[in-house]
């Protein structure tokens, strides 16, 4: 079992969760998100701005907001996939679908590896190996 502080709550220490936590303890410690700003294995539906096709039952991995003056605004989502997950097309596919309704301006998908970073430049795609810090991405909005 792992104890997810932002859950408050012990989970199975599943490949994919060991990701997850991993990359919580970095983002919340050396990176400076704040705990509080963060979502973790929410149902989208209660993330998004509700459509009518959207599958109640998914769920996103994390989701990093910011305040702004019009509230708490997505800012970073992020895929979690354990050893032998999902390919990276399908990864990609799946984080792309669920960013469809979240429209976070920051994806990534964090493997047990490291991350792959991305966001939109004009009509470019960019993308990183590593995951900035809070500071940074709220800085480059």
């Amino acid at each position: 079992m792992l104890y997810d502080p932002i859950r408050k709550k012990r989970v199975a220490a599943t490949p994919e969760e060991r990701v997850r936590q991993k990359l919580i303890a970095q983002m919340i410690g050396a990176l400076q998100y704040p705990k509080g700003l963060l979502a973790v294995e929410k149902k989208l539906g209660a993330c998004a701005q509700l459509l009518p096709d959207v599958d109640p039952h998914r769920r996103i991995d994390l989701l990093c907001f910011t305040p702004k003056k019009e509230g708490l605004i997505p800012l970073l989502l992020i895929e979690c996939k354990g050893e032998g997950g999902d390919s990276e097309d399908e990864a990609e596919k799946q984080l792309l679908g669920y960013n469809q309704w979240i429209s976070a301006p920051f994806l990534a998908i964090a493997r047990p590896n490291g991350i792959k970073m991305f966001w939109k430049e004009k009509e470019h795609v960019r993308s990183v190996l590593f995951l900035p810090s809070y500071p940074e991405l709220v800085a480059s909005l």
